[in-house]
């Protein structure tokens, strides 16, 4: 029997408006989820099914892609 790879759990506390804990609460109640799964599964969802804008300019730090303003 083939052993399964460990599963990797990153745990994320994030900052969060209370407009959307009532509206996770909601959809938990309604479904029956567990608001911890649930939240896991739409975060997980929409970072994978995010794309990347392409980059503009050089650099990824803050201010990257943007044009300095000419000054006379």
């Amino acid at each position: 029997m083939k052993d399964k790879p460990p599963v990797v759990r990153q745990l994320y506390r994030l900052n969060v408006e209370p407009k959307v804990v009532d509206q996770l609460t909601k959809l938990a109640s309604r479904t029956g989820e567990p608001k911890s799964r649930l939240a896991t599964r739409l975060f997980t969802e929409a970072v994978m099914g995010s794309t990347p804008s392409p980059l503009q300019g050089r650099g990824l730090g803050r201010g990257a892609g943007k044009k300095k303003s000419a000054k006379t």
